[in-house]
């Protein structure tokens, strides 16, 4: 029988924070960024931080209705967890203010099969994204893993509009599903791109 102490760990945990509040905007990503940045400024220089996209939020007509079964959840190396707890009891103004409760850590689990909602080069174009994504992932040197393509996505506009896609990434070992949920793939990831998830299967994946 295995030991349970003998499992890979990855190299990153998560988060994962209440939310109070009432409502905030409805494209909050890049608001949410900047007040992460005021209120933990080293975030700046932790490229590897990912925001994931807040849960337990309700659609409105231009915003998004707060519950209180709503999160923030940061996946955030090891050695940056008791600094990132510092973000409890914080406000932030999201087009509306919010209020960080306290950060329950959540280990990642490996899985064969990890999607993510939006992974962002820069590339708007399907060939050249996933020429970018097959590059990084060789990089990474994993032995069988394939790549499926979804949906293309875009968030922000003008100078800040990004362009990506989800992505589906499958036949991982343990090892290299840790690796990949840890670092993630592409730019953006405080602004909550090329996070990864374990997934189900590999069905329906242009539908996400």
């Amino acid at each position: 029988m295995s030991n349970p102490t003998d499992e890979p760990k990855a190299d990153a945990v998560d988060l994962v924070f209440a939310l109070r509040g009432r409502a905030i905007m409805a494209d909050y990503a890049e608001r949410l960024r900047d007040e992460l940045l005021r209120c933990l400024p080293w975030l700046g220089d932790e490229a590897q931080v990912g925001v994931h996209p807040l849960g337990g939020l309700s659609d409105g007509e231009g915003e998004h209705y707060l519950s209180g079964r709503s999160r923030l959840t940061l996946r955030v190396p090891r050695g940056r967890v008791e600094q990132a707890q510092a973000l409890s009891g914080q406000r932030l103004d999201l087009g509306g203010s919010a209020e960080v409760g306290r950060a329950t850590p959540r280990e990642l689990m490996p899985a064969a099969v990890l999607y993510s909602s939006f992974v962002a080069y820069g590339p708007a174009e399907e060939a050249a994204f996933m020429a970018e994504c097959h590059r990084e992932v060789g990089g990474l040197a994993f032995r069988n893993a394939y790549l499926i393509c979804g949906k293309a996505r875009r968030a922000g506009g003008g100078a800040t509009e990004v362009f990506g896609f989800s992505l589906m990434v499958h036949s991982l070992s343990a090892e290299e599903s840790l690796r990949l949920q840890a670092g993630g793939l592409g730019v953006e990831r405080q602004r909550g791109c090329g996070i990864f998830v374990p997934h189900k299967s590999i069905a329906a994946v242009g539908d996400g």
